[in-house]
This record gives structure tokens, C-alpha cells and sequence, in this order.
């Protein structure tokens, strides 16, 4: 009984200890398995937050390919404005009955010294050394063939000439030429009559040298032009006697105008005789009068001799001068003054397309110094062509800078602008 009662103990303590150590483990193993699957959500709460940080990344890479398609959109948009800007897309375009509707005028690029460059106004004038006045070369009855004013060129007549004094020399001659002959065939010699002859022809040449003979015994002559120029004034009457050596005409001789300038004092100091001064276009010779007491200086600018062929300068007409003072100095390009204008805030001119002749672009330029109406610009070909005047108007009609940009145009030969490509 004892022994049942110690067997019966020891197995009691046994399941105990079995029990024990098996709830022991299975406690173990459910904390293990509490804490791994603890560490296996956390790592599927990892692997969630991987996934959405890859989402997110994939987003953001996705965000990126966008934002990169969207900067390939914006370098398309930013070439496309380049071009429209510098491509000569970006005009004005205006034909030739509209340009010289508004005045529209050119002017090439020039290489000019502007830092020694001196400018002034003057007057278009007839060169005094050009007047002249015509003075009768015999006594006799004047007859008008032309009026005034005219323009008169060599071999024109513009008189006729009775004179008295020429029939009676004529018919002096003649005698002497009959008496003459006469003692010629009889054979005798008589030098006193030779000489006398002699005589008689040279004074009568002498007085009829300039006209033409239309009837020598009647003493009737035909004066004709010996120059171009223009008869400014008839002194005489037709039907009247006048004196030999009567002026009878005013006129200006055929030779280009000059420009008459008076100068400040202070701006003519490096002005000198001979020196080459610009008229416009064209260019001329400097003369200097610096004999007047009101301190100012009179200039002269003689146009050279193919003035005619490159410019016409009008009788009156207030005209712009430019002087180099300084030969020594490095000329750079430039542009008149007034074709430069701001695009937005950039300094810019309108250039003739290369392309169109019609049309004028948009250029950029960086002005530099300005002097007499010029001023030096880079930016520009040395065969560019501007518009120096008639940038107001083609600066209305230029579509705009970002924003709702204006529909480029074209203008109509009544002047107006027309917004659009349609020519309808």
C-alpha cells in the first residue's frame, strides 16, 4: 500500500514536470511564434511600406517622365519661340504701295567713325559759282526763242539777233573781197589791200564768234546755248535795241547743288577745308568760311561729280550733314538712330527678310555710342538692311511677346493692317 501510495506520488510529479515543461514550450513556442509572426508582419508592414515607397517612387519616376515630357514640351515651345523670334518667322509684312504710303524707308548697315563723327542741318542751293549772266556779244533788235524759266542744253537758241553794226561790217568785208579779187585776176600786187582785207575778217569774226549766221547781209544771227543749265531770268524784251555787251539773261550752269550749313563755333572746330562730309546717301567736299564775326561758321559741301547719278538733291530741301573729323579712328558698324526700338526690353531693329523682300524681321541688337543721327550697333550683317523710318507703324502691326500673341499680318496697299495669314 505504501509502495502504491510512493509509485502513485512519483507519477503525479512526473505528469507534473511533463505538463509544466509542455506548456512551458508550448508557451515558447507560442510566444515564438507570436514574435515571428510579430517580425514576419513587420517585415509584411516593411515590404507594404517598400511597396508603397516604390509606388510612390514609381510615381515620383513616373511624376519625372511626365515633368520630363512636359520639359520636352517646354524646349519644343522655347525652340518654336526661338525660331518665331530669330528664325524670321516673327514679322511684319508690307508691300511697296503700302510702304510708301506710310513713308516707309531703308537704310543699309554703315561702317562709320561715330566717336569723331560731327552733324548739322543745311540748305540745298544752287552753287553761286554756277550763276551766270549773259551779256549780248553785239549791238542789235533781240528776239526771244525761248521763255523763262527754262531749261536750256548746248545748241538750244535762245535768240535772234538783227544788228546793224554786223550788216554794215559784213558789207564792208565783202567790198574789200570783191576789190581784191579783182586786182588778184588783173595780175598787179597791192598789200596795203591784202592787209586791209586781213584786218576786215578778223574784226568781223570776232563779232559774230559766238552766234550762228542765218543772214549776214541783214546782219542776222542766231545765239544758241553753250552749257546745260537753267535760264532764271530774261533782262531784256523781245523787239528791243540793246548795246553790245547788255546782259540779257540770268541762269544757273547744269552742276550739282551744294549744302549751306551755318555751324556753332564749338562744332566746326574740327571742321577743315577739302575735308569729305556725307549728304544723305551721297558725299561732297567741304569749303569753310571762318570769316564771319557772329560765331558761327559757314560751311559749303560741293557735291562730288557723280552726285546726279546717285542722288537727287532738291533746290531748298533741309538736309542732314555728317563730318569724320578724326581718320585715325576704327570705324565700327552702324545704323540711323531711329530704326532702333525696344522689343519688350530688348533693343531690337526691323531687318529686311533675306528671304521675302516684303517682309521685316525682328533682330536683336546691343547699341552702342550714337553721334550725327548713327549709332553703332552689333548684332547686325554688314549687308543687313533696316527700317529707319516707319518703325511706329510696323511696331503696331508685330504680333506681341508671350502671353495672347497677336496673329501675324500684312498690310494693304491702303495702309491698314490686316491681323491673320489669310491675303483675302
Amino acid at each position: 500500500m505504501k509502495f502504491l501510495s510512493i509509485l502513485f506520488a512519483t507519477l503525479f510529479a512526473a505528469n507534473f514536470t511533463f505538463a509544466h515543461d509542455h506548456e512551458h514550450k508550448h508557451e515558447h513556442k507560442c510566444d515564438h511564434e507570436h514574435e515571428h509572426g510579430e517580425h514576419k508582419h513587420g517585415q509584411e508592414h516593411k515590404h507594404d511600406e517598400h511597396d508603397h515607397g516604390q509606388g510612390h517612387k514609381h510615381d515620383e519616376q513616373g511624376h519625372k517622365h511626365d515633368h520630363g515630357h512636359k520639359h520636352d514640351e517646354h524646349d519644343h515651345d522655347h525652340g518654336h519661340e526661338h525660331k518665331h523670334e530669330h528664325g524670321h518667322e516673327r514679322g511684319v509684312e508690307i508691300g511697296d504701295a503700302a510702304a510708301e504710303l506710310i513713308g516707309l524707308k531703308t537704310a543699309k548697315v554703315e561702317i562709320r567713325r561715330i566717336a569723331s563723327s560731327v552733324g548739322f542741318y543745311g540748305r540745298v542751293m544752287s552753287d553761286p559759282r554756277t550763276l551766270r549772266r549773259k551779256s549780248l556779244p553785239l549791238a542789235g533788235f533781240v528776239s526771244w526763242r525761248i521763255g523763262a524759266p527754262c531749261e536750256i542744253r548746248p545748241g538750244d537758241e535762245i535768240l535772234r539777233l538783227v544788228s546793224p553794226d554786223a550788216a554794215t561790217a559784213y558789207g564792208e568785208l565783202a567790198t574789200l573781197e570783191a576789190r581784191f579779187d579783182a586786182v588778184k585776176k588783173s595780175g598787179a600786187k597791192n598789200a596795203s589791200l591784202a592787209a586791209e582785207l586781213a584786218a576786215k575778217r578778223i574784226a568781223y569774226a570776232a563779232m559774230t564768234n559766238t552766234l550762228v549766221t542765218v543772214d549776214a547781209g541783214r546782219g542776222e544771227f542766231s545765239l544758241r546755248a553753250m552749257m546745260r543749265g537753267r535760264v532764271n531770268e530774261q533782262l531784256v524784251a523781245s523787239g528791243v535795241f540793246a548795246e553790245r555787251g547788255t546782259d540779257i539773261l540770268k541762269m544757273t550752269e547744269a552742276k550739282p547743288p551744294v549744302v549751306f550749313a551755318l555751324v556753332p563755333f564749338s562744332d566746326a572746330r574740327g571742321l577743315a577745308d577739302g575735308a569729305k562730309a556725307r549728304v544723305g546717301a551721297h558725299s561732297g567736299t567741304m569749303l569753310v568760311d571762318r570769316t564771319r564775326t557772329d560765331g558761327l561758321v559757314g560751311v559749303w559741301i560741293a557735291c562730288d561729280e557723280d552726285c546726279d547719278a546717285n542722288v537727287k538733291l532738291v533746290l531748298g530741301e533741309s538736309v542732314y550733314v555728317t563730318v569724320e573729323v578724326d581718320a585715325s579712328e576704327m570705324p565700327v558698324a552702324c545704323v540711323p538712330s531711329a530704326a532702333i526700338f525696344r522689343d519688350g526690353v530688348t533693343p531690337s531693329v526691323f531687318a529686311r527678310d533675306e528671304h521675302d523682300e516684303d517682309r521685316f524681321v525682328v533682330k536683336p541688337v546691343t547699341p552702342g555710342r550714337s553721334a550725327a543721327g548713327w549709332t553703332a550697333v552689333t548684332g547686325l550683317d554688314d549687308h543687313d538692311e533696316v527700317v529707319s523710318q516707319g518703325v511706329y507703324e510696323l511696331r503696331h502691326a508685330l504680333p506681341a511677346i508671350g502671353g495672347e500673341k497677336k496673329a501675324a499680318g500684312h498690310f494693304h496697299a491702303d495702309g491698314t493692317f490686316h491681323a491673320g495669314e489669310d491675303h483675302e
